[in-house]
């Protein structure tokens, strides 16, 4: 009998081809100024030939301010990245037509460094990221209304490439978290209602792409920080995205400030004081004395790999909301991955690290080839990320 997995699924304003989605991921294919290099087709078209029934494209900038610190960012800030992405997306189509294509639009706020954007770091408050570590600019009112512009104008020209669909980055720490988190938004003005950015900016898209145009939201269930995000408030918060008609929500975990909360696994610190630009900074003979008395601090908060991390928290959310979810984070196996959409109802699984290091896999999945993904969860995909390296798989396993 074949799996659940590769059965196509019906969401409130698109059909998914089959259950498998690739979850957006930092490729590093962009150019200087954010456009989509060609190289970033070769990459989706392998993906599709792979048999991802969808590609949730890496963060893209929707403003040079929201543009996050790694250099080969993608952007969709300004027209003229229109072209550039409709080529991504016929190079992807020409692999497999039925794939559905996504781009995930994001805000990085507080979760960047002024050398990145040569702006002022902004957010929903002056609380600083211990990551980043910038001073960070509260947005004003006018600032705010601006932001959600950007977003809804970003999506039209999504829209105009010929992506299927638009996901909303609202996790991971990045902007529109900013305003969801009580860490962050401390406001007392009207933005103090946590869910009120992420649902001005879905009805700005609304407003410019139609009422029918597909929205997924990306939603961290839980964060590391106290006071701050609690599966209770994203409880809320999927309740209230429910009413204006998105179609699923993506349910992954934790901020930029415990970083390797979000994805688990191993910490190559060694590498991580070698390309990150936050670390490669610090004169030698002080980074020798961080790898020796602070990592071992910072490495106690670092949660265990364990796998399918989230797809409890995700469970409660579906319960208490009725909205479709997709679970990311630690899914491993055929037999888990088919498991979230069979025994426990989810309407489809995303992957990430998996997919980086084996593009076929659902393919091998449904042929009967592979029954558990080749990572092992070792980073370095991630921690290379911060250089200027593309996206790779530096551990790829032999396949039989």
């Amino acid at each position: 009998m074949q799996s659940a997995l590769f059965t196509p699924v019906e969401l409130r304003h698109i059909t998914l081809p089959n259950r498998i989605v690739r979850s957006a991921t930092y490729e590093g294919w962009g150019d200087p100024n954010g456009a989509p290099r060609p190289e970033l087709g070769n990459l989706y078209a392998a993906l599709a030939r792979g048999g991802a029934g969808t590609i949730v494209t890496g963060f893209s900038f929707i403003s040079r301010e929201g543009r996050a610190m790694q250099p080969g960012q993608c952007g969709i800030d300004a027209d003229d990245k229109i072209e550039p992405w409709s080529r991504i997306v016929r190079k992807t189509r020409e692999a497999e037509p039925s794939v559905k294509a996504v781009l995930q639009l994001a805000h990085a706020g507080r979760q960047t460094r002024r050398g990145a954007t040569g702006l002022p770091a902004v957010g929903a408050s002056r609380r600083r990221c211990s990551y980043f570590r910038q001073r960070v600019r509260p947005l004003d009112n006018a600032a705010i209304l601006r932001i959600v512009g950007e977003f809804a104008e970003a999506a039209r020209r999504a829209a105009a490439a010929g992506f299927d669909a638009i996901q909303l980055h609202a996790a991971h720490g990045y902007l529109i978290h900013q305003f969801l988190s009580p860490w962050t938004n401390t406001r007392r003005d009207r933005w103090a209602d946590p869910p009120l950015f992420l649902e001005e900016v879905i009805g700005a898209v609304r407003s410019k792409c139609g009422e029918r145009f597909p929205i997924l939201v990306k939603l961290s269930a839980e964060e590391d920080n106290a006071p701050g995000l609690g599966i209770e408030d994203t409880i809320r918060t999927v309740k209230r995205l429910k009413t204006l008609g998105v179609d699923a929500v993506e349910v992954s975990c934790g901020t930029m400030e415990w970083a390797l909360n979000i994805i688990r696994g191993a910490c190559p610190v060694s590498v991580v004081l070698k390309v990150n630009p936050l670390f490669r900074r610090v004169p030698p003979p002080l980074r020798v004395l961080w790898r020796r008395y602070l990592a071992p601090r910072y490495l106690k908060r670092i949660k265990p790999f364990s796998e399918n991390y989230n797809v409890p928290a995700a469970e409660r959310i579906q319960r208490e909301t009725r909205l479709p979810l997709i679970p990311v984070g630690g899914i491993r196996s055929l037999e888990s991955a088919d498991s979230c959409v069979s025994d426990r109802g989810f309407a489809a699984v995303a992957l990430c690290r998996p997919l980086i290091c084996e593009p076929d896999l659902p393919t091998r999945f449904r042929d009967g080839i592979s029954e558990r993904s080749a990572c092992i969860a070792c980073n370095l995909c991630t921690v290379y990320c911060d250089s200027d390296r593309p996206v790779q798989c530096y551990t790829r396993r032999k396949k039989p």
